[in-house]
């Protein structure tokens, strides 16, 4: 399924789409292969010694070596895990190891790690909505972020669904689940929904809110059923700064309730529509571009991480399962994510990928907010990069 870039306007009434196909497609570069789930547990033991139920699993995020933490919903609980991984990405051991109790409960459903020396995470919830930083050793509030005054027209459940900071450390994302009121309608089986990405600036590790940008949810995958929905629910940021869309469906569907998708997002073409303070109804933009990557039904999937690089130069990537409905157990989901493919969406690396990447040499922006030709993720397109190139020349996966 490949989205080209679409201007919509959103009218008042109901989310009515005009599209307008644009004839360059999306610049693919990455492909993923699936690569099963494993059962996790359903007790941790926090910082204090207290034992506590694992349940509402929403958010992962990556600490070091084998080392994971997630985050429950409607709790005050992170909870570390041990995942080892094969060389294709295949899960070949995953246990709850600890847990951390923090300073507050919330119903937080995103998690990023910051660094080893700093030791915290951001975590995003949606009830205000907002993103903080905690402690990752005691639990402590260390701050708040600003959150722009559109996100607090949020549909009740549906506010900051998704976190994830990139590796360089320049930055950090988040979005609402479904669209804000000020913004078009709910999902429906017959229309997606309009949500607002949202891009902070790091500087160290304050944020300060920059660009947003519209993401458009493909359509319940089934008919109505109560609670349905579909939307987004995480993001993960590469080190090239590719971003990684997973949408996450409800609907009645049988034998599969749920249905999960993975995008690739291409900014090219989107609009900033942060200067849409009052809303996006009766305003005409052009949302992100999607390209799909995968799907599949895994139970309520809801976290997705970026792991530690695979033998061969792949990447290791993650998602996390909330038990929190009958269909749905704790379990982690494997994918392994194919670097490089092609820089020039051709389906195969060949000459034009390798003159695309000869023409951005150097050091990339700063911040690199969009250096596709940094396969390594160093900011910098180099040797390392070339040679990447070259050992994956011809077909992509």
């Amino acid at each position: 399924m490949n989205h080209s870039p679409r201007t919509i306007a959103v009218a008042p009434a109901a989310v009515l789409i005009s599209i307008c196909i644009s004839h360059s497609g999306i610049g693919q570069t990455l492909s993923v292969n699936f690569r099963g789930t494993m059962p996790l547990g359903t007790t941790a033991t926090d910082q204090n010694g207290q034992k506590f139920t694992v349940t509402g699993l929403s958010g992962l995020t990556w600490v070091q070596d084998s080392l994971f933490v997630a985050v429950m919903d409607n709790s005050d609980k992170l909870v570390l895990l041990d995942v080892q991984l094969a060389v294709d990405g295949t899960i070949s051991f995953a246990a709850i190891v600890g847990g951390l109790s923090l300073a507050e409960s919330r119903d937080f459903e995103g998690i990023a790690y910051t660094t080893v020396d700093r030791d915290s995470v951001f975590l995003c919830e949606e009830d205000t909505p907002a993103v903080q930083e905690y402690s990752h050793s005691e639990g402590a509030l260390l701050q708040t972020l600003d959150t722009p005054p559109v996100f607090f027209n949020l549909r009740p459940n549906f506010g900051f669904e998704s976190l994830s900071r990139h590796p360089a450390g320049t930055e950090l994302w988040t979005a609402n689940e479904e669209a804000l009121t000020v913004d078009g309608e709910r999902s429906t089986p017959q229309d997606g929904t309009v949500v607002r990405l949202l891009r902070y600036t790091l500087s160290g590790q304050t944020g300060i809110p920059a660009e947003q940008f519209a993401h458009i949810t493909e359509p319940m995958h089934g008919g109505k059923i109560s609670g349905g929905r579909s939307g987004l629910v995480d993001l993960a940021v590469l080190p090239n700064s590719k971003i990684l869309a997973l949408e996450r469906s409800f609907a009645l569907s049988i034998p599969d309730f749920f249905e999960s998708r993975l995008y690739e997002l291409d900014f090219s073409d989107a609009t900033d529509v942060s200067g849409f303070a009052d809303g996006l109804i009766g305003e005409t933009f052009t949302p992100v571009a999607k390209h799909l990557l995968w799907s599949g039904s895994v139970g309520n999937l809801e976290g997705l991480a970026l792991g530690p690089s695979l033998t061969g130069g792949n990447q290791s990537l993650l998602g996390i399962v909330d038990d929190g409905d009958p269909l749905s157990t704790n379990q982690l989901v494997a994918f392994e994510l194919l670097l490089p493919c092609d820089l020039d969406g051709d389906g195969s690396i060949g000459i034009l990928d390798l003159l695309l990447l000869l023409s951005n040499w150097g050091p990339c922006p700063d911040p690199p907010a969009r250096c596709p030709a940094d396969l390594n993720g160093d900011s910098t397109v180099g040797i390392l990069d070339l040679l990447a190139l070259l050992a994956n020349w011809g077909p992509c996966p």
